[in-house]
C-alpha cells in the first residue's frame, strides 16, 4: 500500500493545523514515570490501515507518513534536547522485519541533533501486548523489559523513548521507570500513532 500526495494532504493537514494536539495528556488514574508524551498521528480508519501495512506487510515507506509533523515536536524540545534516544523493542529476538517502525524518525532526528541511540534496552518477554486486555498490559509491562548492562552511566541525561503506538501507555511508562531508576533526569516519549484504546 502506498500513499499518494493528495491522500496524505486530505488525511494529514487537518491535524497539522493544531499544534497543541501533538502533546498527549498523561493518564490521571495512575502514576506515570515519563515527563511528557507527544504523538505524531491520531488513529483513524486511514491511519489504522496504513499502520497495519507498515507493521505486518513490510511496507517500510509508510513510516515516512507517520513521521509527518515531527518538526512540530522539536519546538517543544529545543530548550532541553534529548541526550539519548531509545526505540522500544518489539520482541526478544530479531524479528523477520529488518527494521523498526520508528527507524525513519530516528534517521531524521539524528540529522538534527547530536543524539546517540541506546541499544541497552531489550525485551525479555515473548508475549505480545496487543493480545492482552487493558489491565493485563500493565502487569505484563512490569516484567517485559530490562537493560542488558546495568553499569552504563545515565545520571542526569534526558532520554527520548520512541514507540510505534500508544494504547494504554503501559510500555512507555515501564521503560520510563527503568530509566528513572538508572538516574536519568528527564524522560520524554514520542509515539508514531496515538491509538486511544481498542
Amino acid at each position: 500500500m502506498a500513499v499518494c500526495k493528495s491522500c496524505a494532504k486530505q488525511n494529514y493537514l487537518p491535524q497539522k493545523q493544531i499544534l497543541n494536539q501533538k502533546q498527549t495528556n498523561p493518564p490521571s488514574d495512575r502514576f506515570v514515570f515519563y515527563d511528557q508524551t507527544f504523538h505524531l498521528q491520531k488513529r483513524g480508519s486511514f491511519e489504522k490501515s496504513l499502520f497495519q501495512s507498515l507493521k505486518f506487510e513490510n511496507e517500510r515507506l509508510l513510516s515516512e507518513y507517520f513521521c509527518l509533523g515531527h518538526r512540530t515536536i522539536l519546538k517543544f524540545l529545543k530548550d532541553d534536547p534529548p541526550d539519548l534516544i531509545a526505540l522500544v523493542p518489539s520482541s526478544p529476538k530479531s524479528s523477520p522485519r529488518p527494521y523498526h517502525a520508528s527507524d525513519a524518525l530516528l534517521k531524521k532526528w539524528k540529522k538534527l541533533w547530536k543524539i546517540r541511540r541506546d541499544t541497552n534496552l531489550r525485551k525479555i518477554s515473548a508475549d505480545k501486548q496487543s493480545s492482552l486486555g487493558f489491565e493485563s498490559r500493565f502487569f505484563h509491562a512490569k516484567k517485559a523489559f530490562e537493560f542488558t548492562k546495568s553499569d552504563r552511566i545515565m545520571e542526569g541525561l534526558h532520554v527520548l523513548i520512541v514507540d510505534d503506538i500508544f494504547t494504554t501507555g503501559a510500555t512507555v511508562n515501564q521503560i520510563a521507570r527503568l530509566y528513572k531508576q538508572a538516574g536519568v533526569r528527564k524522560v520524554t516519549c514520542v509515539v508514531l500513532l496515538l491509538s486511544g484504546g481498542d
